[in-house]
């Protein structure tokens, strides 16, 4: 174990002027507050935050890091409050030694969504002070370190489940692949004993096998570097066990089968010397095409830069070589650590502020964004645990994105507010359906209109937390207040199907469990309270009169909250339609006949539009297009359709020849006069051979 001198002389060595008493002090406090504590290996439990104050100094972190380290387990393990912390040490080092309490709180691999709260509250802390993360990674390091101690298996077994599924992705979102390395391989070894030894047997035999393969490899890259003239460290590195394993299992091949075990790394001195070493290595070996990339001019999200290339090395067999310069080399193995580094007495500033990571960035959107603690959970854990795709706005700026993203997560990406009011994209220039899946190197542009709101369907296929967030944020504001307006729309038409007006004094709240008529119509517009049950307490006929309107009016709400247009008959402004009342959903809307109607079962309801001119609402129109295999027959359709004032939302080629495109496009329109208006547009068109609604 450390002692405090030995901590107080580490950190000194690159903050001279770091407070000697301060770390004596939280030393000594944390000591005497674990007491006889013990570990599971018997050694005293102090022993622990020593080492992760020790792990932290070694990382050359600022001094209240180092203190946070020390202290990071007395508010969970012992009597001190978060108030004595704040009194003693300081309201900064309190917040993060509390930060770190509210991780360790949390059960990942439990259903009770009483953990959320706890996630909300350390995201919240994370995204003000990335340092709590930090000591929170070093402290779960170390307990894997001694997990051997810990007697029951399936203890061991869930603490490497979480630290495999949520502590090392964290580790790699902010760049520590060091510790994230470690991490996954005491992981996997608890989790997978025996697989993790086959593989470490086979390593094993490599190695004898060809001992001398990766020294004699580096001998040979040194020379090539010397004639180059160009100055590098060049080292070979083994990849970990865990690493290996996951590319057996993703290519589905043997240990055998996988040639770059080793990967070579060639550290220089400058960026320039970079791609000039790449040149180096390009004219000396083939290349192994689709193997090349270049993470200098598109960095990963967690600051990572280096080049990546695969050849067939100098003892004609094929190596990973990883071309960075010291500082480069520095941040991979440190990641977001290396920022938070003292050079000259002072943590570096500016860009490299790990407050401007974009990710971090992301978290404080969906904290404003999203409702409940569950939510919070959900959509943040999608921000922090996903692979990355690199697309670019028409101006040339980059923005990274999970795997799997659409168009609509590009556009909140970019901001919220062009989320919201995106109808439309372009990606390399074509104009595609807003779901489009992104892939690296897209040039993406995002068309918006001020007459445009978030639509509840494209919940079904974003991928980001924020955009999710940002989503169910919008559809919250509205669906309280549309329920109602249903609802108090549906007593009505129930009252008035009876021949009775309709009275609130007519309601009893009692028997629906309601506090207040707004409580009322909520539920019934929603579907809790079945429009049967009210039907029930319409009053007999000595109250009837003659009421003439018997329909419920649609276009006042929001498609998709309240009231639900079907997909599969598309019904829009004009159409002759009916309604059916879905439970827990509100109203269904189809076109009156269509064959779907006898497949639905539900309280069947009058409905009919909204005929005032004020009225501006849209529908989405699905119509089927044959056009001519001609140059340019795809823009002047989308011209054409764009310039009768729809907008397209969705384009499938159904089939192609050598002489025609047979296409469905789905469109906005705002009635059935509007459809017909672009179908007369584009049947006068050449290019066109055919159009019909479906």
């Amino acid at each position: 174990m450390i002692t405090s001198s030995e901590l107080i002389s580490l950190v000194k060595g690159y903050d001279p002027n770091a407070s000697e008493d301060l770390i004596r002090k939280a030393y000594i406090f944390a000591m005497e507050a674990h007491g006889v504590q013990k570990r599971a290996s018997g050694a005293p439990y102090f022993y622990h935050p020593a080492e992760v104050a020790k792990f932290l100094a070694e990382l050359k972190l600022d001094v209240q890091t180092v203190i946070t380290g020390l202290l990071h387990d007395v508010i969970e393990d012992t009597p001190v409050t978060f108030g004595e912390l704040e009194e003693i040490f300081g309201a900064e080092i309190a917040f993060l030694v509390e930060g770190v309490t509210k991780l360790t709180k949390i059960n990942y691999t439990s259903s009770d969504m009483h953990q959320a709260e706890n996630f909300r509250k350390f995201l919240l802390a994370i995204s003000k002070d990335i340092r709590v993360l930090i000591v929170k990674l070093i402290d779960r390091l170390n307990n894997m370190q001694t997990l051997n101690y810990v007697t029951s298996i399936e203890k061991r077994k869930k603490i490497s489940r979480e630290t495999l599924e949520i502590y090392a992705p964290l580790a790699e979102r902010i760049g520590m692949s060091i510790i994230k390395e470690e991490m996954e391989d005491l992981a996997f070894y608890n989790l997978h004993p025996e697989e993790y030894s086959a593989i470490s047997l086979r390593l094993d035999r490599i190695r004898e096998k060809d001992h001398n393969f990766v020294q004699n490899t580096i001998l040979e890259l040194e020379r090539v570097f010397k004639d180059a003239e160009i100055t590098a460290e060049i080292s070979g590195r083994e990849k970990k066990i865990y690493s290996i394993w996951l590319k057996m299992q993703r290519q589905n091949v043997t240990l055998e089968q996988i040639t770059d075990i080793v990967a070579f790394r060639i550290i220089v001195n400058t960026i320039q010397e970079c791609y000039l070493s790449l040149g180096v290595i390009h004219t000396n070996y083939p290349i192994t095409p689709g193997k090349f990339k270049d993470y200098i001019s598109i960095p990963k999200l967690n600051d990572y830069r280096s080049l990546h290339t695969t050849v067939i090395g100098p003892l004609k067999q094929a190596i990973e070589v990883q071309i960075r310069t010291k500082e480069m080399h520095r941040v991979a193995d440190e990641g977001i650590a290396a920022h938070w580094s003292y050079k000259n007495d002072e943590v570096i500033p500016g860009k490299d502020d790990p407050k401007n990571y974009s990710w971090i960035r992301s978290l404080l959107t969906i904290l404003q964004s999203s409702g409940s603690s569950e939510e919070i959970m959900a959509h943040s854990k999608l921000e922090i645990f996903e692979n990355e795709v690199f697309c670019f706005t028409p101006t040339g700026d980059l923005i990274a994105l999970p795997r799997g993203a659409t168009a609509v997560d590009f556009a909140y990406e970019i901001h919220s507010d062009v989320g919201n009011t995106c109808i439309g994209v372009k990606i390399n220039g074509k104009i595609v359906p807003l779901k489009t899946v992104l892939r690296n190197g897209d040039q993406v542009e995002i068309i918006t209109s001020p007459y445009q709101c978030p639509e509840v369907v494209w919940e079904r296929f974003v991928v980001t937390g924020k955009a999710k967030a940002c989503i169910k944020k919008f559809t919250k504001a509205h669906e309280k207040s549309e329920f109602i307006a249903l609802g108090l729309q549906l007593v009505r038409y129930i009252f008035a199907e009876a021949n009775v007006y309709f009275s609130e004094n007519l309601i009893d709240l009692k028997n629906f469990a309601c506090s207040s008529m707004a409580k009322f119509y909520h539920d019934l517009g929603k579907g809790v309270i079945l429009p049967e049950s009210v039907r029930s307490m319409v009053p007999n006929s000595e109250y009837r009169v003659n009421v003439r309107d018997n329909y419920i009016c649609l276009v006042d709400f929001t498609p998709g909250i309240a009231v639900h247009f079907s997909e599969c008959c598309s019904p829009i402004l004009g159409d002759k339609i009916v309604g059916i009342f879905v439970h827990k959903k509100g109203i269904e809307v189809h076109i009156a006949g269509s064959e779907c109607i006898e497949a639905k079962k539900g309280f069947m309801i009058k409905v009919k539009w909204n005929q005032h001119d004020e009225v501006d609402a849209t529908f989405i129109a699905r119509l089927r297009i044959v056009i001519k295999n001609e140059t340019e027959s795809f823009a002047i359709i989308t011209n054409i359709i764009s310039n009768n004032g729809a907008g397209i939302t969705n384009l499938k080629v159904e089939h192609r020849s050598t002489e025609f495109f047979d296409l469905l496009v789905d469109i906005k329109v705002k009635d059935s006069n509007h459809i017909g208006e672009v179908q007369a547009a584009l049947r006068a068109c050449s290019v066109v051979q055919s159009v019909r609604k479906l």
